[in-house]
């Protein structure tokens, strides 16, 4: 009797679910774009944690691809939690927490419906060495594109506004319909442009960015940048509100 081959036994390793670690980060989009930073640890994605997910990284980039919208991670940095909205994967090979070093991050839970991500925008975070500090929408305007000059003014984008104005006014002076014409590439060009543009009128006043975080609204993301950085100073902060007080009444 002739025994057949027995085929080898292919055992495959199987990661169990766990915090993402981030250590490969430097020069990266998502330090460059996003501002994470090593050691950073993703706890959940778009509310989900980690627990219940086979794989943060492969969901991230599955999600990614294939529906082209970002997802929201959150994330634990120096015992504090926060989130973002990424449009790009994690580095390959980010490493997964396991045993004890996973259970250090379990009691990070965030609890978010999709109803609430979706009133969530990402901010940027400026501040200079002063520690005077701004918030700036990641999300485009609709003021912007639609009456540019206003939103201009109020960036303070000075240099920008008196080129458009001068170039309008002298199309008008030539033809209404070439005036019409420049202030329809005015609207289109600021529409596209108004995030860096926003950004780079904080950055002349010497700010830099300091995080970025998904929040409801300025005030929002304010608060969770103070708790990374207690000396930030906003411009305009509410402070009953930042130590956790509520008031019934305006402050006169």
């Amino acid at each position: 009797m002739v025994k057949g081959n027995v085929p080898d036994e292919t055992v495959v390793e199987v990661t169990p679910p766990g915090p993402l670690k981030l250590v490969k980060i430097k020069g990266t989009a998502l330090q460059r774009e996003f501002l994470l930073q090593a050691d950073d640890v993703i706890v959940a994605v778009n509310g989900k944690h980690w627990s219940q997910i086979g794989s943060i990284e492969n969901t991230v980039r599955t999600a990614l691809d294939m529906t082209g919208r970002p997802i929201l991670a959150t994330v634990v940095r120096d015992k504090n939690m926060f989130s973002v909205f990424l449009s790009k994967p994690f580095p390959k090979g980010s490493p997964v927490l396991a045993g004890d070093e996973a259970q250090e991050f379990n009691e990070f839970k965030p609890s978010m419906a999709i109803e609430h991500i979706r009133t969530l925008s990402n901010y940027s975070i400026l501040a200079d060495g002063q520690n005077e500090a701004d918030v700036l929408e990641m999300r485009k305007s609709l003021l912007a594109m639609i009456f540019p000059p206003l939103w201009l003014i109020g960036r303070r984008l000075w240099e920008p506004l008196a080129a458009f104005t001068c170039a309008i006014m002298t199309a008008f002076v030539i033809h209404q319909s070439l005036g019409l014409l420049i202030y329809f590439f005015m609207c289109v060009y600021v529409g596209i442009r108004q995030v860096p543009l926003g950004l780079l009128s904080m950055q002349r006043e010497g700010m830099r960015r300091r995080m970025v975080v998904a929040a409801r609204d300025e005030q929002e993301a304010q608060l969770i940048a103070l708790r990374f950085n207690e000396k930030l100073k906003f411009k305009f902060t509410s402070k009953e509100k930042v130590n956790g007080l509520a008031i019934d009444v305006e402050i006169v």
